[in-house]
């Protein structure tokens, strides 16, 4: 019987050591839960026994708990690194591990998280982040746990457009003697590479189908200009796109603007050119003492933009900055918390599985009822206070110390009883 009793207290000691160990072994992880082992003492009697002499069995282990108790935090400076502050725990789902399929939900308190190659939010593991779809004014469009989905923000935003309307206010000069061409019009067709063929030209900003800039110009060609019997000036307009001419869309359309005798446009503001309707709108242009001078040019092309700027705001909201796009909400992380987290299965990554003894999970976002904030920027660091762990430690090795000399008490006392002689 005693045999048994300094074997039970052995066991048990072991158990305390190696859960001692754990804790040690684990104080540099991100998130983890210390843990401490419950005993119970072992007392068995029969009905009939003297309860005034009974003697106990030994030691049992009850359970192992974990501590939930807030963790140190620590700024990292990596935007993407979250902490919680207070309770309750991120949602991740698990990448798939070997013969492992993935896609299970669990549970965690690290929030070391990074950027994939895909705008996905994951841990060292893969395991990604979940959040919930938001509105443009950055409202969860849920809180349900079962439509969280794996955080993703896009490294880029915005389809790619062709440009088709140029916008163009140019100042043109009524001095000829400001002019490359000098006969109106010209006697030789227009010729980009012959000066004499136009009066002046300009580079243009396009974009082509894939959002990217192509080389553009526009060239104005003085066809005629003030005389007796009219005070009009007329320019024909000529497009150059990657080298080669953009016709009219309308060939019985000529691309001609024509300004009165105060320089302003009195017919061709828009011209159409090219088979996809490329049209150059020359509103605000006129004719001027000055030499040829561009006032204003833009176009309704667009390109993608990059991802410029990250935020992560209190309540879990993730914000991004796309170029010209602006600041727009692109998730908000979720969170979940249990009524008993001591029923939690831990599952190793400091990682922890619902059971039927946590119950279901509670889903909120940061600092709601019954969740703490988010802290961006920073990192919760284990929960293990190491020198209370190295107390415990040698705690651990007296009672194992203290449990192997009774078992060796046990064991001379038998070879006592063995060694009497009739």
């Amino acid at each position: 019987m005693s045999m048994s009793t300094a074997l039970s207290g052995l066991m048990a000691a072991q158990t305390e050591i190696s859960a001692t160990s754990h804790n040690i072994a684990n104080v540099g992880t991100v998130g983890f839960r210390s843990s401490r082992v419950e005993f119970a003492d072992v007392f068995s009697s029969s009905p009939m026994a003297n309860q005034r002499t009974a003697v106990g069995s030994g030691v049992t282990v009850q359970r192992v708990a974990q501590d939930y108790s807030q963790g140190n935090v620590v700024t990292t400076g990596n935007l993407l690194d979250m902490a919680i502050e207070g309770q309750g725990f991120f949602a991740i789902r698990m990448a798939p591990n070997g013969n492992v399929p993935g896609g299970e939900t669990r549970f965690t308190r690290s929030g070391a998280f990074n950027m994939n190659a895909t705008g996905g939010v994951v841990n060292a593991s893969g395991d990604a982040l979940l959040g919930w779809p938001v509105a443009m004014d950055g409202t969860a469009l849920t809180n349900q746990l079962g439509q969280a989905v794996p955080l993703t923000i896009p490294p880029i935003m915005g389809a790619p457009t062709a440009s088709t309307e140029v916008q163009l206010q140019v100042d043109l000069p009524s001095d000829n003697g400001m002019l490359g061409q000098q006969v109106f019009p010209p006697v030789a067709p227009f010729d980009a590479t012959d000066p004499t063929t136009y009066a002046t030209r300009t580079p243009v900003p396009l974009f082509g189908p894939a959002g990217t800039p192509v080389e553009a110009e526009a060239y104005f060609i003085k066809i005629s200009g003030p005389d007796p019997i009219t005070a009009d000036t007329v320019y024909e307009v000529r497009m150059m796109v990657d080298g080669q001419e953009f016709l009219p869309t309308d060939p019985l359309i000529l691309p001609q603007v024509t300004f009165n005798g105060a320089g302003d446009i009195t017919a061709g503001g828009a011209l159409d050119f090219g088979p996809a309707g490329l049209t150059l709108n020359l509103g605000g242009s006129q004719l001027t003492t000055n030499p040829f001078t561009v006032q204003a040019v833009s176009h309704d092309g667009t390109t993608s933009s990059g991802l410029s700027n990250l935020e992560v705001d209190g309540a879990g909201g993730v914000w991004a900055t796309y170029g010209l796009l602006g600041r727009m909400p692109v998730g908000q992380v979720a969170m979940a918390n249990f009524t008993n987290t001591q029923g939690l299965k831990v599952q190793g990554k400091a990682t922890f599985a619902a059971t039927a003894d946590s119950g279901p999970p509670i889903a909120g976002s940061a600092g709601s009822l019954g969740f703490g904030n988010l802290r961006a920027g920073a990192l919760e660091r284990s929960n293990v206070e190491l020198t209370e762990e190295l107390v415990n430690l040698i705690s651990a090795q007296r009672n194992y110390q203290a449990s192997a000399k009774a078992m060796e008490t046990s064991t001379s006392l038998m070879q006592t009883v063995m060694n009497i002689r009739s």
